[in-house]
């Protein structure tokens, strides 16, 4: 589960992001922070090209960015992410409900210990949430489990999947990153409709495709791996 965390005063901040990162390395379940910082611009930077799963955030940034604008742009993309909300400022929290944020909390910073615990368990939350998404239908995502971690996938993100030379394994691959899982192919190649079975090894997504060398019967991706295509199943790629 990735995190963002956006928040001005730069003590909150660490302190925000030392509880998150003590309780995922106590409970190793794999969540992570990908972006902690007090500039706002940073989060929209991040948002151009990415996402997370859960995000910590301010009201007040001392920004012409608020909090409730950086939600309202994480909502216009993803509808499910978490959004939390830290802030001294509890009488601003009508706010997430006038913006429709559906925000998972609303935490008040003035003390520590409590701001501590109330992050712990707004954490539990939100991860037993994130495991849940693969059970829904009609979110664009499916859900693959690694050793000892559960990750929740977008469609879109996937480049092709590989049948691993271990048994009953898959590799799936990514932009920039190899993830490998107890799975049978069969069981993914109809699980999106730009997800064609183009090899007995290989599913490759078709939005990903950057151009084919037919001769060779070699897949070449957008992020520059290349997979394979069979001479029987060469003619689905080619319509």
């Amino acid at each position: 589960m990735d995190i963002v965390i956006c928040e001005d005063d730069i003590v909150q901040l660490e302190r925000v992001k030392k509880t998150i990162e003590n309780y995922a390395m106590i409970e190793d379940n794999g969540m992570k922070i990908v972006l902690a910082t007090t500039n706002p611009e940073e989060v929209l930077s991040f948002l151009e090209n990415g996402k997370a799963d859960c995000y910590f955030f301010d009201i007040d940034l001392s920004h012409e960015i608020t909090g409730i604008s950086l939600g309202s742009k994480i909502r216009e993309k993803d509808p499910i992410a978490n959004l939390v909300y830290i802030t001294t400022h509890a009488e601003m929290s009508y706010l997430t409900f006038i913006y429709k944020l559906a925000a998972l909390d609303f935490i008040i910073k003035d003390n520590p210990d409590i701001l501590k615990d109330k992050l712990l368990s707004t954490l539990k939350e939100a991860h037993r949430r994130y495991l849940k998404i693969g059970e829904q239908d009609n979110v664009q995502k499916f859900q693959i489990k690694t050793t000892g971690r559960t990750h929740n996938i977008d469609f879109q993100n996937v480049y092709f999947f590989e049948a691993s030379p271990g048994s009953h394994k898959i590799i799936l691959h990514l932009e920039n990153e190899h993830l490998e899982f107890y799975g049978r192919l069969k069981d993914y190649e109809d699980l999106h409709e730009d997800f064609y079975r183009c090899h007995k090894s290989f599913i490759v997504n078709r939005s990903k495709i950057k151009n084919i060398d037919s001769k060779e019967r070699i897949i070449f991706l957008d992020n520059g791996e290349v997979c394979y295509v069979s001479a029987r199943l060469i003619k689905g790629l080619m319509k």
